[in-house]
């Protein structure tokens, strides 16, 4: 019989599976439409981006689902474990969850928060609690290990789960290579929403441009403004990409309250 342990290695290395898979999911629907996205709109050029394949937003949120319940499960054996020998209160699996605080749940209340406040985890060794209150991310930015990413991923597991698939939206991505005149060149890059306007490469009064070479792509993003603020700007492989090392960095640190 697999030990916790092993299963729960197991849906890591599943969750890393889902990024995999939406890497070469976008790789191919980038290969497939080329820079093709781009069109002409009165006189100018414009970005019509296609819908991301579906088959994204299905591992974006199978990814999400591994991530939570691998804290979830990791909270469980905390507790099942019962390290302190208390009796531990009737139906107390049916509460047992991994805390994802955005802000303390009493007012006046300022981090870090003492021992005991996450009620459904009687017992755990105060160590572990310690670890689990630091990565909350009711802490200010930049001053808790994992503070924005657990935020992504509480707010992304409620939406998948209660209310609707985590949305995609794909993203275009356009950079010129540029050589002027005088010999000097330059670069730009930038990325664009849905209908936006290419912007021309920057050319000097007296340096004229001699060539210009343009590579366009499409990417994709979260298009969960409300749940992810600025980072519906972040790449979608390398918001999960930072989820999963922030995740894997708590479970690490828990790991030895297991044995």
């Amino acid at each position: 019989m697999s030990s916790f342990t092993d299963l729960l290695s197991l849906k890591i290395e599943r969750a890393a599976k889902h990024i995999q898979a939406i890497k070469n999911a976008i790789a191919t629907d980038a290969a497939r439409h080329g820079d093709a996205f781009i069109v002409e709109s009165d006189g100018k050029e414009a970005v019509d981006l296609p819908e991301p394949d579906p088959e994204i937003a299905i591992d974006a949120g199978e990814f999400i689902y591994q991530m939570r319940s691998s804290l979830d499960h990791l909270a469980f054996d905390l507790v099942k474990r019962n390290k302190s020998g208390i009796a531990l209160p009737a139906g107390w699996e049916d509460d047992c969850k991994f805390p994802i605080w955005t802000k303390p749940l009493e007012p006046g209340k300022t981090p870090p928060l003492p021992y005991g406040v996450f009620k459904y985890l009687p017992g755990i060794p105060h160590q572990s609690h310690a670890i689990i209150e630091s990565s909350q991310p009711y802490y200010p930015r930049n001053t808790g290990s994992v503070n924005n990413c657990l935020r992504f991923l509480n707010n992304l597991s409620n939406i998948d789960k209660h209310r609707r698939l985590a949305l995609t939206r794909s993203r275009g991505k356009v950079s010129h290579r540029v050589m002027y005149k005088s010999g000097i060149t330059g670069s730009s890059l930038v990325t664009l929403d849905q209908g936006a306007e290419v912007p021309p490469p920057y050319e000097g009064k007296n340096d004229p441009i001699v060539e210009v070479k343009r590579n366009a792509t499409l990417t994709v993003s979260f298009a969960e403004q409300d749940a992810l603020g600025d980072a519906t700007s972040v790449p979608l492989e390398y918001l999960l990409e930072l989820i999963f090392a922030d995740v894997l960095n708590v479970i690490d640190k828990l790991r030895p309250f297991l044995n």
